[in-house]
């Protein structure tokens, strides 16, 4: 399989789909043939050609990409992914999944998949889990995280979960810091998980201006990524 990592939030809405993009763009702009990959997409956009799954979409304004195929299951339901399934009436299987990513391989250098929410999401029933997908696929993660207070919890919960599940962690990208009204635990909270957990920071990504995934505002996502994301670290 083509080398990779597997992107995954503490939480919800910490910005995962903007690391991703700003990552996949900032790799091919220094020549490395990176492609994102979202396995499952709920929240999917209704359009007169099908469901839209806005995630990628954001992805391609980003890292100026190639047409292909970035996602496997595209569900309407904006909710966690058993759950858009079973509304929607589908099965999510590994096999497609491993199929769309071994064809991204194929044709891409590294790879940046995508998770859904945080770490432990069920994607079918209780039963088969991200955590499995991650292991078959045998990626490390890029844990994508808040600064504010009470990341710290969050964080190195996150970090010790996959450490248990014998899930190798590359780094922790923190995204959102304000600094002009950042607290005292905003600014130490990326040091202090880093000396409890021995997992690196890879990078604090300011605010960005008028980024909106859902209504495609890239702004000055990619710019951000360069400029904030330690690639030598990342890339080591």
């Amino acid at each position: 399989m083509a080398k990779g990592y597997f992107v995954v939030g503490t939480d919800t809405g910490v910005g995962k789909t903007v690391v991703t993009a700003g990552l996949v763009g900032a790799l091919r702009a220094k020549g490395i043939n990176a492609a994102p990959f979202k396995p499952v997409q709920s929240g999917a956009m209704r359009t007169q050609e099908g469901l839209k799954a806005l995630d990628v979409e954001f992805y391609k304004k980003v890292a100026d990409l190639p047409e292909d195929k970035f996602n496997t299951y595209t569900l309407e339901p904006a909710l966690s992914p058993s759950l858009a399934a079973e509304i929607s009436k589908v099965t999510i299987e590994p096999e497609p999944i491993l199929e769309d990513f071994n064809t991204l391989s194929k044709n891409y250098e590294l790879i940046l998949v995508e998770g859904a929410g945080g770490l432990y999401v069920p994607l079918q029933g209780t039963t088969y889990l991200l955590p499995d997908l991650i292991k078959t696929l045998n990626l490390p993660l890029i844990i994508v995280s808040r600064p504010n207070l009470g990341t710290i919890n969050h964080t190195v919960m996150t970090i010790k979960c996959a450490e248990h599940l014998e899930i190798a962690v590359k780094g922790v990208i923190y995204n959102g810091y304000d600094e002009k009204t950042a607290t005292p635990s905003e600014k130490t909270n990326p040091e202090i998980i880093e000396k409890i957990t021995g997992v690196p920071c890879l990078g604090v990504i300011p605010k960005g201006r008028d980024i909106d995934v859902d209504a495609g505002k890239t702004s000055n996502c990619l710019e951000l990524i360069q400029e904030h994301v330690n690639f030598d670290l990342l890339l080591s």
